[in-house]
């Protein structure tokens, strides 16, 4: 198995068996996204996102590169991946907040313009950047609803498979959530959604920070589509799963505070009761888990704010950094497999 690693110096390619770790190139640019695969000749297709630079294509395993950037109105990617409502068709993410989709292995991008038209995308915002909010990642039902989810923004909804969007409100109290980082689909259930939360309250009229106590951010469950909402978890959350090998387990990465403090806690009862999953990480972390990923042979890499990547089976959550001997000093911010 193949690990493509978009990372702060380029895109590498991780070998999980050999544990070798190879340098493909792009090293001058920044990559928060990556989406790869193994075509039906054997050769790996690769999508690079950088932070303002745009999209990289290779069709040769990441010997050479090419700008992939025809549709694209945004420069900073921030996910790359499968259409979960069609298998023939890649969803992108950006900052500022917009969404496309494309038909041809990622040569060419086509906007879901009903994103940035959204009355409310005048009020969208980053803190850390003075672009209008970033779409961080697209969840689907089996019928071919899609979610995005937008920082600092809000949960959108497409009832048509992106031709039509709407905010939903996520508010499990005290007031609307509009932080979202992260937005899965029950596999058991289409009506139950979980997202992942962090700390911004926005009053939508002047974007502006709310005051006054604010128990904010963690995870939240709605059970009826998106109406009503449960917050779960109240500590600052970027990452949370169900994974496909271990669909019994909802997963979270709470933080104490933003990129400090984190662990990772999971729940057999879809949040009713949570215990710790984080042997082998020192907990609180100095960082925190930014989003999960699943490889192919089941196991969950838990992607950490400050570039750190770790592995667990799911049952056994005895967390492991693969990447240290291989390169201890590469800060990983996206994760892409592909059988060999």
């Amino acid at each position: 198995m193949l690990a493509y690693l978009g990372t702060r110096a380029g895109v590498w390619r991780f070998d999980r068996e050999s544990g070798e770790l190879d340098s493909l190139g792009l090293d001058r640019h920044r990559f928060w996204a990556i989406h790869a695969w193994r075509d039906a000749s054997g050769h790996d297709t690769i999508l690079a996102g950088s932070y303002g630079d745009g999209v990289f294509r290779s069709i040769d395993g990441g010997a050479s590169w090419s700008p992939a950037n025809d549709g694209l109105s945004a420069s900073s990617l921030r996910t790359l991946q499968p259409d979960p409502s069609d298998p023939d068709a890649i969803l992108a993410g950006s900052e500022p907040a917009r969404g496309f989709r494309s038909l041809d292995g990622g040569a060419s991008w086509a906007e879901f313009d009903a994103i940035s038209q959204l009355e409310s995308a005048a009020d969208w915002f980053l803190p850390y950047s003075p672009r209008a909010g970033a779409l961080r990642n697209f969840a689907a039902t089996s019928a071919g609803e899609l979610y995005a989810s937008v920082e600092v923004g809000g949960l959108l909804h497409s009832p048509d498979g992106g031709e039509t969007w709407r905010l939903i409100s996520v508010d499990p109290g005290p007031r609307i959530h509009d932080d979202i980082h992260h937005v899965i689909v029950d596999l058991e259930n289409d009506e139950r959604m979980f997202v992942a939360m962090g700390g911004a309250l926005v009053d939508r009229t002047h974007g502006q920070w709310l005051d006054g106590p604010r128990q904010i951010g963690g995870v939240a469950v709605s059970d009826d589509g998106g109406m009503t909402w449960t917050k779960l978890i109240r500590d600052y959350t970027r990452a949370v799963m169900i994974p496909t090998s271990a669909p019994e387990w909802l997963i979270a990465a709470p933080a104490r505070r933003t990129d400090h403090g984190g662990w990772i806690t999971g729940s057999q009862d879809r949040g009713a009761t949570w215990e710790n999953i984080d042997a082998g990480i020192e907990t609180p972390m100095d960082d925190m888990v930014e989003r999960f990923e699943e490889a192919p042979d089941g196991a969950i890499w838990a992607l950490c704010s400050g570039g750190r990547v770790f592995t667990a089976s799911p049952g056994e959550w005895h967390w492991n950094d693969l990447l240290v001997d291989a390169g201890g000093n590469l800060a990983v911010d996206a994760i892409s497999f592909v059988i060999e």
